[in-house]
C-alpha cells in the first residue's frame, strides 16, 4: 500500500480531550479572544480546541486552562473519562 503523506494521525485521547472542553466550557458564546483571556491561552489555541478533532493539546497548555476554570488536572481527566471512557484509548486515526 502507497504511503500518502497526506495523512494526518489524530490522537483518540487529544481529541476527547479538546471536545469535552469545547462542548462542556466553550458553550455561552463567547468570542474565541474572550475566551483566551478567560482561560489564559491565545485565541488560536481555542481555535483548534474547537476544531472537530481538537488538537493535540500540549499538557502545560491544558493545566493552564484547568487552572484557570478552577479544576484540578486530576479531576479534569476523571470528567473525561467519565463522559467518553468507552471512546478513550492510545490509539489513533489517520485522516
Amino acid at each position: 500500500m502507497p504511503s500518502n503523506k497526506n495523512n494526518q494521525k489524530i490522537y483518540l485521547t487529544s481529541k476527547y480531550v479538546c471536545k469535552y472542553i469545547s462542548e462542556e466550557w466553550l458553550i455561552d458564546g463567547k468570542s474565541t479572544r474572550e475566551y483566551g483571556k478567560i482561560y489564559g491561552v491565545h485565541k488560536n489555541t481555542i481555535e483548534k480546541i474547537m476544531e472537530k478533532d481538537g488538537y493535540n493539546l500540549p499538557l502545560y497548555t491544558l493545566s493552564i486552562i484547568c487552572f484557570n476554570k478552577g479544576v484540578k488536572l486530576s479531576d479534569f481527566f476523571k470528567l473525561v473519562e467519565n463522559k467518553y471512557g468507552g471512546k478513550l484509548n492510545d490509539s489513533f486515526i489517520l485522516k
